[in-house]
Order: C-alpha cells, then structure tokens, then sequence
C-alpha cells in the first residue's frame, strides 16, 4: 500500500463499522467440509504454561516442518511428527520468560533456517527489567542458542523477513515494551542494529508485510514500520477495537485479534469483525486452511479456551461461520499455521497455552491426527 492507499485505510478504520459477526456455530459449511473431516489432539505436554509457538523447518535432520514453542520458564521445545507419531524435547534454556518465537532465514550465513525466540533476559514478564532475543539453530554439536539482543524492557514479538533493502538477506524484527521496533542484521561474525524507530505503544506482535513490518500496539493501532529512500519511519493505522495484541496478513488484509475479545479483519473498504468472545483472543491466522472450501479461512484461540476455524461467506451469506476445533483447560496464548502431516489436506493449526500442551488441529480423510 503506498501513503494515499495508506491514508485511505485509516480513514474507513476510524468511521468503519463493526458489524456482521460470525455465526457462533460448530459446524462446517456446506461447501467442501464435512465434519469428520477435522481433527485435533494434544502432539506434546511441556508440563509448564506455553506463551508462543512457530511452524517451519528448523531441524534439517528430520523430514518436513516442526514446531517451535517456548515456555514461561525460558525452556524451548521443538516438536515434530514421525512415523511413529508425535514427540517433542525440550532443545534449549532461555535465561527468562520467553513470549514470542519466529521461524525462517535469519542467518544468511549459516545452511538452512534458524528461530528467534525473545521475552526477558531473566525473571517473569511481569517482573520488570531488560528484555532479549535469542537466536536458535541446530549446529555440529547439537541445539545453540546464541544471545542477540537485549532492549530496555521486555520483547513480546519477533518476526523473520527482508525489510531492509540495503542489508542482504533477511533481518530480525524484535518489538516490545521500550516502545522500539528494533531491526538487527547479520554483519560477519556479529550482529547489528539497522533501525530502532518509536512505536506508539507497546508492541505485542509483528508480521512482516510488503517490505516492511506491520506491529499490533497494545494502545490500539497497527504500525506500519519501514524504509524509503534510506528513511526508517512509521505510519500508524488506529484499529478501533482496543487492544491489538495478534496479527496476521495475507495479501492486502490483516487479520487482528483483541483485548476486547474481537477478531477483526480490515481490508480497503473498512474493518469488519469475523469473530467476538467474551474474553481476550490471542490468535490470528489467515490462510487457505480448508483447501476444498472457497476463500481464506481464518483462525484464532484465546482466553476463552478454545481454538476456533471461521469460514468466509459462501452462497451469499454476509456472516464468517465458526467452528471449534478445540476445548481446553487453560487459556490459549498464542496460534500458529504450517504443513505438519503428510497426508495432511491443508495446513495445520497449532495452538499453545497455560495449560503447556501443544494442540494440533488438522483436516484429514479422518478425524484424529496423529493416531
């Protein structure tokens, strides 16, 4: 989007109603789905409250994507399905509570894909002090995790992407309580700081979007950080629900999930909410979860302990239909989507949460992943 399309946005947000929530129904459309067709199950136990978790191919030497979590006490696991079914161990100790996790190419230097993981540097999350981001890969001599950066207080989001035209490959975003986003850089044999610029509140979460990176603020808006001409700035777009704390893109939408337990979608022609609870949501995807069903699905757990699938209108329809997919016995914090399963249909859900399971909810020709 350029600064007019930007601009436009941020008009229709302000005076964009909030209408057509999803029908709050546990079924399927008709369309595709059948309701058989999705499954869920616990992969792993970590014994411990999980804050966040990430899809993608972070062990080279197992076939296919695994699963990243990272725990209130700093331990981080890596999940992944074999032949034999799920197993998950934890590969690394984080020093503090870790919140956020992010898979892809953050080392150009080094073969394959690395994680950023990033919370405190010690203590809880609400216990006050520097926060830091770690970076985690599989070397000759097993599991490392590298420091990489501390901020003044804690990170919450870390996201993995090129948004820095002059540094090669990709860099680190790390967002959080300093009110920074901070993009670092890989630089020889260390790493640097590209770009710190203010955020307008407290940074939750970050997904890197057409060159730049778009963050969720806790005091109510979506910061669009990025480069012109040399230039870092920022253009922020208020959000009218409050609290912004999950976000998602998938071409020229978000998805945005709130404090006020609403799940929003904001497209050119306004924000429209897909999905309301009654307690705060800590989840947003938006992908092409249900392939023989038309449209991008959406998805999101939360406080309300449970994982829900919302289907886009079909025949005509104004209203997302929800399906859920999961109850638990503790909130949920964090969703994650990524191709887990080999005779998968579709990519998988994860979700993680207080209750330290690992969920995993999947479309397949029968109901019960990992079996």
């Amino acid at each position: 989007m350029n600064a007019k399309t930007l601009l436009l946005v941020t008009l229709l947000l302000v005076f964009a109603g909030c209408g057509n929530e999803a029908k709050n129904e546990d079924a399927a459309p008709e369309a595709g789905s059948t309701e058989a067709s999705w499954g869920a199950t616990i992969a792993f136990e970590a014994g411990q409250p999980l804050n966040g978790c990430a899809v993608g191919d972070v062990d080279p030497t197992t076939p296919g994507n695994e699963i990243l979590a990272v725990a209130a006490s700093g331990e981080i696991f890596v999940v992944h399905h074999g032949a034999d079914g799920w197993h998950g161990e934890a590969v690394a100790q984080a020093g503090g509570e870790m919140i956020g996790c992010a898979i892809g190419d953050a080392d150009p230097a080094r073969p394959g894909l690395e994680a950023v993981v990033g919370g405190m540097l010690t203590g809880a999350e609400d216990s006050g002090g520097k926060g830091a981001a770690h970076l985690l890969y599989l070397g000759d001599t097993g599991w490392q995790l590298e420091p990489l950066f501390e901020d003044d207080a804690l990170i919450h989001g870390v996201s993995i992407g090129d948004v820095d035209p002059a540094h090669e490959g990709a860099e680190v975003i790390c967002v959080g309580f300093s009110l920074q986003a901070t993009v670092l850089g890989r630089d020889g044999d260390t790493w640097q700081t590209l770009a710190s610029v203010d955020l307008t509140s407290p940074g939750k979460n970050a997904v890197v979007f057409e060159g730049g990176v778009v963050v969720a603020c806790a005091g109510g808006s979506l910061d669009r950080i990025r480069v012109e001409d040399g230039t870092w700035g920022n253009e922020s777009m208020p959000v009218p629900p409050a609290g912004p704390a999950r976000i998602a893109a998938h071409g020229e939408r978000f998805l945005v999930a709130c404090d006020d337990g609403s799940l929003n979608l904001v497209e050119l022609d306004g924000l429209v909410r897909i999905h309301a609870e009654s307690k705060k949501l800590r989840g947003a995807v938006l992908a092409d979860l249900d392939p023989p069903v038309p449209g991008i699905e959406a998805a999101t757990a939360g406080y309300g302990r449970t994982v829900t699938l919302l289907y886009p209108p079909q025949n005509g329809e104004e209203a997302w239909t929800a399906r859920t997919l999961w109850r638990d016995t503790g909130t949920f914090h964090h969703v994650a989507a990524g191709e887990l399963l080999s005779d998968g249909r579709g990519p998988e859900l994860v979700a993680v949460g207080s209750a330290g399971r690992v969920i995993v909810a999947s479309r397949r020709t029968h109901p019960n992943p990992g079996d």
